[in-house]
């Protein structure tokens, strides 16, 4: 089986695609594309331990069990 993975900086991140759907993971892409300069979610990534994806929003799974979510429409 093979494991997706979205690469932002250094580091590459598992990706649970729920969806199916290949726009939704181009959305994201470009969603992370724009966020690249943001301060906040720059050190936010660097505690993702994986990502679930869905229609309209990726949810990070971050180490000490939270979520945040991102809206990815």
């Amino acid at each position: 089986m093979v494991q997706d993975v979205i690469l932002f900086g250094n580091r590459a991140v598992r990706l649970d695609n729920r969806t199916h759907k290949p726009e939704s993971r181009k959305r994201l892409n470009d969603r992370v594309r724009e966020l690249a300069y943001d301060l906040e979610f720059r050190r936010r990534w660097k505690q993702v331990k994986t990502i679930e994806l869905w229609s309209d929003a990726a949810i990070f799974h971050l180490p000490d069990g939270t979520k945040w979510y991102l809206n990815i429409s």
